[in-house]
């Protein structure tokens, strides 16, 4: 029998902890980019956990918690989940490419805290610099898999169980991960989606985009909204979106993270402007 990912056979305490410890450590250099953001959101599945953990995970898209107290809840955990850990950690560190002070600092306490060896350590590094050479030099899967399979090969001699730590292969796809978010992009989706999305996540797409368009909301905002738009657009969804009724799921979960972390900025005349726009579509 094959052995389960980290995603099926950890408990929500630990993954709490674990989506936590990500957050942190995106924070880390003092703000949270949208390269981190949309890894973020790329790892992030709500399906299994209960109503109130939702909500927690949501604050912490406003609020990171501390990276030390998420470790010290898996400093117990089964090694897989801790490699695991320990992978997206340094996956959420370089997703802008460059290491700030306080996220290497974070690297290492993470290292002792969850008792990974420094090769290991250094073997994920390696690995997934090289993903990011391979999918700039060959944004095709057909293209550069020899590569490919021999970073692969490397991370798995090394004791990290690639296909149980990372099992949708968020980290690892050889398409383009940083999706181009624009105006249109986001209408032609949502206009395409909209009757299968339903009600719920059409009215929180549209709340995020005219939230965006006031002049008023700050820069950081703006780019927590445009994280969560950029992931609602793109096609290497968690659940493809083609499942009705189950494939907005993620993208659900997303936009109301997002919500949660800009509440304040959302104001009457926002509001306004997407029931307008419900009402053209959906009829009042």
């Amino acid at each position: 029998m094959s052995e389960k990912d980290i995603f099926a056979t950890s408990s929500e305490t630990e993954l709490l902890a674990f989506y936590g410890s990500l957050f942190a450590i995106a924070a880390a250099d003092g703000s949270v980019d949208i390269d981190e953001l949309n890894l973020l959101f790329k790892t992030i599945n709500l399906d299994k956990f209960s109503d109130a953990a939702k909500s927690r995970i949501q604050s912490y898209t406003a609020t990171p918690p501390s990276l030390s107290d998420c470790l010290q809840t898996l400093r117990q955990s089964p090694k897989t989940l801790r490699l695991g850990v320990m992978y997206f950690l340094i996956s959420i560190a370089w997703a802008n490419n460059t290491l700030h002070p306080g996220e290497s600092e974070a690297i290492q306490s993470a290292k002792k805290l969850l008792a990974v060896s420094d090769l290991q350590v250094q073997t994920m590094q390696e690995f997934i610099a090289n993903i990011k050479q391979i999918r700039e030099a060959a944004p095709h899967k057909n293209q550069g898999a020899q590569s490919f399979n021999s970073a692969v090969s490397k991370i798995k001699n090394a004791g990290i169980p690639l296909d149980l730590i990372d099992p949708k292969g968020t980290t690892t796809s050889l398409s383009d991960s940083k999706i181009k978010y624009s105006d249109e992009t986001f209408w032609a989706k949502l206009k395409k989606f909209a009757l299968t999305a339903g009600r719920e996540v059409v009215e929180k797409a549209l709340t995020l985009y005219y939230t965006a368009q006031n002049p008023n909301v700050p820069g950081w905002a703006k780019t927590v909204v445009v994280g969560a738009l950029t992931y609602f657009i793109s096609p290497i969804d968690a659940i493809p979106d083609v499942l009705v009724g189950i494939g907005f799921t993620d993208d659900l979960g997303v936009l109301l993270a997002a919500m949660a972390t800009v509440s304040v900025y959302i104001n009457a005349e926002t509001k306004a402007q997407a029931q307008q726009k419900m009402n053209d579509w959906f009829g009042k």
